[in-house]
């Protein structure tokens, strides 16, 4: 059988070398004029934040009551505890509803406090320390592990978000490849909106961070909601009074 090769005709080439040198021309021609857009308002910043401030809660109560409803809108879990033994409990219901006996954890210490208390209550649970491993095989091992206990740096009521800088967590694998993530914060690092949260951070540690709005989700087909499409498929925040 012989080989048979495609090639475009000359006629079809120079249509697509003059058409493609036309979209250069137009867009070189675009940059030379001036924007037509209005410039920024000044002290733009501060107005947003007056803004955001005349429909932020008056109290914490009213904060923490915005995130949970935030967080539940996009198919989040809430939980609310007043010290770690009680997220010990919940954790322990989360493995036993998903019929498993694995967990990973990362390396702060309330998740360690929080995985030293289900071990010691459940022996036969397997804690998989994320940071003990080496990059290939924790990027292999954790993605077989389906859930993982992580700590999640602030919180941000007005969009139900989670922060994790990467300096705090030294890895982002344990934060997506689990099927399901059960994020720690404390009641004390939830702040209102972003603003607030570039206010409380460094330079340095804003430049490498993830923001987490509820478990994975698309529905680019058919429009209809897929959960854990990309990441997990379940995000469960745990949010203690300390």
């Amino acid at each position: 059988m012989k080989n048979l090769s495609f090639s475009k005709h000359p006629d079809e080439r120079h249509r697509m070398s003059t058409g493609r040198e036309a979209i250069l021309k137009r867009l070189k021609e675009a940059a030379r004029i001036p924007s037509r857009l209005p410039s920024s308002p000044e002290n733009l910043d501060e107005r947003i934040c007056v803004s955001l401030k005349a429909v932020t809660p008056g109290d914490g109560e009213s904060l923490i009551e915005q995130f949970r409803e935030e967080l539940e809108l996009v198919s989040g879990e809430f939980h609310r505890i007043d010290e770690p033994n009680e997220a010990v409990a919940i954790l322990a219901e989360i493995m036993k509803q998903s019929g498993v006996d694995c967990i990973a954890v990362t390396g702060e210490e309330i998740c360690q406090k929080i995985s030293e208390g289900l071990i010691e209550k459940h022996p036969s649970i397997e804690r998989i320390q994320a940071l003990e491993l080496s990059y290939p095989e924790r990027k292999n091992r954790l993605a077989s592990i389906p859930v993982a206990l992580v700590e999640a740096s602030y919180a941000i009521a007005d969009t139900g978000s989670l922060v994790f800088p990467y300096d705090d967590t030294k890895t982002s694998l344990p934060h997506f490849l689990s099927d399901c993530i059960v994020a720690i914060v404390s009641q004390k690092d939830l702040v209102a909106y972003q603003f607030e949260l570039f206010e409380k951070l460094s330079p340095d540690k804003a430049k490498n961070m993830v923001f987490v709005t509820g478990p994975s989700r698309t529905a680019d087909i058919e429009k209809v909601l897929i959960l854990g499409a990309h990441g997990p498929r379940r995000l469960i925040v745990i949010m203690i009074h300390q």
